[in-house]
This record gives structure tokens, sequence and C-alpha cells, in this order.
């Protein structure tokens, strides 16, 4: 079996255990805590970064957009034109929102701000009220991915999140309710369930 090592909090997690659960494809998962650099993740993954998949081949695999390929190619091959644009969106969007958090987290104690965290949240203010009208109920993977990461912007950087539209941001909301985005919060993946099944 594949096995996925994640984090209970990463928005990549979030988007691969929903592409997984949603094509039924089997994974054996373990919960790690990247920041801590703990062993059995650095084993696999020398930068102690989640996502990381043990393919069926035994080889490791990171970066989310080269797991889905491995995992469920469908993604990208399933209305390419609609989805591509939109998947590359949302993991833009993840991108610039785990910079500007993980460095102001990280950040040194009673210095200012690094200049990334200034620039990504602008950039995501910039970026999130000319998103495209999203729907709770859409089927097409660009608006599921792109869905999820807002998800994780109105938890991790809510000043940044409240620029997106009010229609947008209940659609994220009514999608962050739904049974199986439910099935992928943080609350529930605490309990550490070992395989897609368990979910």
């Amino acid at each position: 079996m594949q096995t996925l090592y994640i984090s209970t909090t990463s928005p990549y997690t979030r988007i691969l255990l929903m592409i997984a659960y949603l094509q039924k494809i089997d994974l054996q998962l373990k919960f790690v805590l990247p920041w801590e650099n703990p062993s059995e993740l650095t084993a696999v993954n020398s930068f102690s970064q989640v996502p990381a998949l043990v393919w069926k081949t035994g080889e490791v695999i990171t970066e989310t957009p080269i797991i889905i390929q491995a995992i469920a190619p469908e993604v990208y091959s399933t209305n390419p034109i609609y989805n591509l644009p939109r998947i590359a969106k949302a993991l833009g969007i993840i991108a610039q929102g785990v910079r500007a958090y993980s460095t102001e987290r990280f950040g040194a104690t009673g210095q200012a701000p690094h200049p990334f965290v200034s620039r990504s949240t602008n950039l995501l203010k910039q970026t999130l009220p000319n998103l495209p009208k999203l729907s709770a109920d859409s089927n097409d993977w660009g608006d599921k991915i792109l869905l999820c990461g807002l998800i994780w912007i109105s938890i991790r950087l809510p000043e940044a999140y409240q620029t997106l539209s009010v229609e947008n941001q209940q659609a994220v909301q009514a999608f962050e309710n739904s049974e199986l985005m439910q099935k992928l919060s943080t609350k529930s993946l605490e309990r550490q369930p070992s395989s897609i099944q368990q979910l």
C-alpha cells in the first residue's frame, strides 16, 4: 500500500485527502509534525516537509502537484481548460498564505515582521476579490481544490480572507460545512486515521 505522510493542519494534506477519498484511492496515512524534523519523516523526505508519498514503487514523491499526478492523474486530465487554471490559482493562493503565516509564526520575537509577510498578505488581498464565482456544489476539481485552499486561508489569514466576495465566502462556508470537509477538518484529523477508509 502507498503511504502518505501528512500533518493535521496542512492545506496540502486536506487537498490530497479530499482527492483520495473521492477517488477511493487506498493510502496508508502517517501523521507527523514536520516542524520538529521527526526521523520517520526525514527518512523519506530530507526536507522534513509534508506531504510526502512513498509510492507503489518504493520511490518517494514530494510536492502536492506531483503527488496528485501520481495518485490521480484524472484530476488534471478532466476538463483541463476549466480546471487547470483554477487549480493553479488555488496552489498559488496557498503558497502565498503558507509563506505569510509560517514566516510570521516563526519570526524573531520583538522584531519587525519579515517583508515576506506583508508582501504575501497584500498579494492575497489583491487576488481574492477577483476570483471567479464559486459554488460549494461544484463537481469540478478546480473548484473543489480552490475552495479547499480558501478554507485554510479563512483560518490562518482572516484579514486577507475578508477581501473575498460575500458570495464566495458563503460558498467556502457551505463547502467547509459539507459532510466531506467535516471528515477532513483539523479536529477530525487529530484522531489520526491510519487509512483513507477510516476518515
